[in-house]
Parts: structure tokens; C-alpha cells; sequence
């Protein structure tokens, strides 16, 4: 009997495998992949020079979790941060592309919203703050905070970037967690950000030489980071490490629970028992085979819906761009009427890229609010993208490489009420001991969110 089986090989269940320490006990564990390949909706495509990241490109810096592991994985000279000359980040209003204005100053020119909209932005301090921790809509509480214009402008082209989804239906305290403690605790987003300025300058000042010992703080945000060449290689090198308890090509069929611990079937019928389970694959796929032991747990796993993403990466030459390409790329707010919802100048951010003399851009289509996009073609997704980028950045000719990444479940969607989801599936899995779950579909979609969570379920699991 295994100690532990893992079902899922996506960032998840490779880190709650790897920091469990199974791999010092011999036959202990296995991690069973349902596809032919590791990485979920990571992975990268290396071709005629391009390096094409399939899914996510990168992550924010601001997680000690995600640095250690990347330096225990022996990555940590291969992290690339992202470009200083692609800060500059673009919204598409009216047909053209405007820089956003991240300061006082540059909201006052921008021409992304008329005068009375940018009033109503700078009304901020003056809105009260809502002091109960109920949910909200992102956009209500955008709407609430900066105005309904501002918001249509700024918040929902950026949760579409991040989550795929519309800002009207997505849970701000699940999606943003810290916007709602700063309106708690601070009444309004202005004062946040002043107090959240000083306590950063104390703590620099206060700890200056352990800041430069430590490389200095991140910042707020953080900074966008990948690793050169390409964003699989996290996955790969997790990869080698597990090589000895990975089965690909194993999609659970069956779980059932024996006076040991637990039964699981594949397709074929074949069978494996284990004193502990972590599920770590899509909500949905756990749905499924969770069906006959438990149709509770697996109707609350099935609860959680997913939005579709298409990823069309180009490749043209520079010279048949006419826009210098000097930034981040842009986002569409919905209001534009357009189905790309952005596009991202991705050799301008990182190198290797694209090969000399040409540029890459990685555009994303679809969304919560365009599932249809699935049903266009190849070819009616390239004219789509084409009809819809030529007047924003001037590009002449057809692109002289592409690739196509159709995600029909990409991003779980943390709609209202995703709290109350996501403690009635603790809640039902508590009730089995032995089991846990990992993954992207709780606490947060990107990867620092699944590796600080693999980080606390590896701690339950490994334990003998």
C-alpha cells in the first residue's frame, strides 16, 4: 500500500509531491496524470526561435515560498525578471491605445476618462468605507470606491487579464482579498495606500542592511518574473526530480474508500491503494470520479465553474510593426466591443523570445463573457485578432509564425459566494480523513497561490 497517491500533475500536485519527502522512501507515493503531459496550462513551445509560453508567462516576486522553491530546484539563476522598459502598460479606449495613469498626475491628463469621471476618481477619501466583510462584486466595489467609468475602464479589463472573467460576477474579497482589508481597515483605498507607503519606508530604514543582505523588498506588487527561455521550466525540472513516482496517462475513474485507507481506479480498470489521496487536478475532473463515493463532495467540487481562454501567440518581423512596442502590451475593456481582451508584447518583456529582427506577441481571447469564442476556427481567430490589433499597433504584414492554445475549462472562476463554495468542500472533505486537496480553484489562480497552498498540504501529507 502507498503512503500517499496525488491526483493531478499540474504546479500543485508536482510541489505537493516533491515537498512531502516521499522521494526518500521508496515506493511510497506515486502521482497519477491524466494527459500525456505535466504542467496543466503550463508548458512552452520552442520553435524556428520563438519560445511560446502556452498559459501563464510568469509570476509575481513578492512570495518567499515560490523563490525557495525555485532556488531548492536549482532555478534561481535562471529567474528572468521582467523588462524595466516594459512598466508602461496600455488600455484601449476609442480605438487607440492610452498609457494608464498610475499617478495623481497622469490621471489628471489621461484621456481615458472625461473630466467629471476623473473627479469622481479623486471623490475617493471622501466615499465611506464599508466596514462589514460581506461579499461583493469587484466591479461594485470599483464602482463604489472610483466610480462606475473608472471602473469600466481600469478594474474590468484587469480581471479579465488575470482571471479571465467578468468583474460583475467575480467575488472581490476571493479574487482580491487585500483590496477589501484595506477599505476594512483603513476606510478608503487612498489612506491605504499612504499608511501602506509609510510602514514600507519604516521597515526599509529600520532594516536597511538586513534589506540589502536579503536583496530588498519586492514592493507592493512585486515584480513580473519568468525564467529564461521559458515558463515550463519549473515544470520540467519537477519533472526529473519525481521521475520515479510520475504515471502519465492515468485519469482517475473511481475512488472508493476500504478499512485502510483508500481504493483508486483508472481507466483501464487498474487499481492502486493509499493511506492518503491529495486531489490537485480541475474541480471538475474531481467531480466526475468522486461521483458514486461521494455526490456531495463531488455536486461541491462541480459548483465551481471555469472560463475558456484561447492564447494566440504571432511572430512577425519588427519592421511590419509601426508601434515602438515600448512597454508591457494593453487590455480592452469590454465596453470597446472587441473579443481579444489583450495582448502582451512578450519579446519586449523577456528575452528569447523571439528570434532577431522579429517580436512575438501573445494575445488572449474569450473569457466568461465569450465562450462562443470556441466554436471560430484557426483561421477566424487569426482574422479576428488581425481586424482588431492592425489599427492599435499598425501591423502590415501576416504574421510570419503562430501558435494556437484553445483552454476550453482555463481559469476557475471565483464568482459570489466563492467563499461560502470553497468552505462547504473543506468542510465535506474533512469528513474523510486521508484526504486532501490542492490546487488553483481555492485560494487564488496564479502560481504563487498554488505553491503557498502545496507548501501547507505537503506539511499534512508527509507527516507519517
Amino acid at each position: 500500500m502507498l503512503e500517499a497517491l496525488i491526483i493531478g500533475g499540474g504546479i500543485s500536485g508536482l510541489t505537493v509531491a516533491y515537498l512531502s519527502g516521499f522521494l526518500e522512501r521508496q515506493g511510497s507515493c506515486e502521482l497519477w496524470e491524466a494527459s500525456h503531459r505535466l504542467g496543466g496550462t503550463i508548458g512552452t513551445d520552442r520553435a524556428e526561435g520563438y519560445s511560446v509560453d502556452w498559459g501563464p508567462n510568469g509570476f509575481l516576486d513578492r512570495e518567499p515560498l515560490t523563490l525557495r522553491l525555485a532556488g531548492e530546484l536549482g532555478l534561481k539563476e535562471l529567474l528572468e525578471p521582467a523588462n524595466s522598459k516594459s512598466e508602461e502598460r496600455f488600455i484601449v479606449k476609442h480605438g487607440r491605445l492610452h498609457p494608464v495613469p498610475f499617478s495623481p498626475a497622469k490621471m489628471l491628463t489621461t484621456g481615458l476618462l472625461r473630466p467629471i469621471e476623473k473627479a469622481r476618481v479623486f471623490c475617493e477619501p471622501l466615499i465611506p468605507g464599508r466596514r462589514d466583510d460581506g461579499d461583493e462584486s469587484v466591479f461594485d466595489f470599483a464602482a463604489r470606491r472610483i466610480g462606475r467609468a473608472a471602473a469600466e475602464t481600469f478594474v474590468d479589463p484587469m480581471v479579465s487579464g488575470i482571471h479571465g472573467g467578468l468583474a460583475r460576477e467575480l467575488s472581490l474579497p476571493s479574487c482580491f482579498p487585500i483590496m477589501r482589508e484595506m477599505e476594512l481597515r483603513y476606510g478608503c483605498l487612498v489612506r491605504a495606500l499612504i499608511a501602506r507607503q509609510r510602514e514600507k519606508r519604516r521597515s526599509r530604514n529600520a532594516g536597511n542592511a538586513i534589506a540589502k543582505k536579503s536583496g530588498g523588498p519586492a514592493g507592493p506588487g512585486g515584480h513580473l518574473t519568468s525564467f529564461k527561455s521559458g515558463f515550463d521550466l519549473i515544470i520540467r525540472r519537477l519533472e526529473d526530480r519525481l521521475q520515479p513516482i510520475i504515471k502519465k496517462n492515468r485519469p482517475v475513474v473511481r475512488m472508493s474508500r476500504t478499512e485502510q485507507g483508500w481504493e483508486i481506479t483508472d481507466q483501464t480498470g487498474s487499481k492502486a491503494r493509499a493511506k492518503k489521496v491529495v486531489i490537485a487536478c480541475p474541480t471538475y475532473a474531481a467531480a466526475e470520479f468522486l461521483k458514486d463515493f461521494d455526490p456531495e463532495l463531488s455536486e461541491a467540487f462541480g459548483s465551481i465553474p471555469y472560463a475558456p481562454i484561447i492564447v494566440l501567440a504571432t511572430g512577425h518581423r519588427r519592421e511590419d510593426i509601426g508601434h515602438p512596442l515600448d512597454g508591457f502590451g494593453f487590455l480592452i475593456p469590454r465596453t470597446q466591443g472587441m473579443r481579444t481582451l489583450g495582448s502582451i508584447w512578450t519579446s519586449s518583456i523577456f528575452t528569447e523570445r523571439a528570434p532577431e529582427g522579429f517580436v512575438q506577441f501573445r494575445s488572449m481571447l474569450g473569457g466568461a463573457g465569450d465562450p462562443a469564442v470556441l466554436e471560430l476556427s484557426d483561421e477566424q481567430l487569426c482574422t479576428t485578432l488581425r481586424n482588431e490589433l492592425d489599427p492599435l499597433i499598425g501591423i502590415k504584414n501576416d504574421p510570419s509564425f503562430m501558435r494556437i492554445y484553445r483552454w476550453e475549462r482555463g481559469i476557475p472562476q471565483y464568482k459570489i459566494g466563492h467563499r461560502e463554495r470553497r468552505s462547504r468542500i473543506e468542510q465535506l472533505v474533512s469528513r474523510h480523513p486521508g484526504l486532501y486537496i490542492s490546487g488553483n480553484a481555492y485560494y487564488g489562480v496564479g502560481l504563487n497561490d498554488c505553491v503557498k497552498m502545496a507548501y501547507r498540504i505537503a506539511e499534512q501529507v508527509g507527516k507519517p
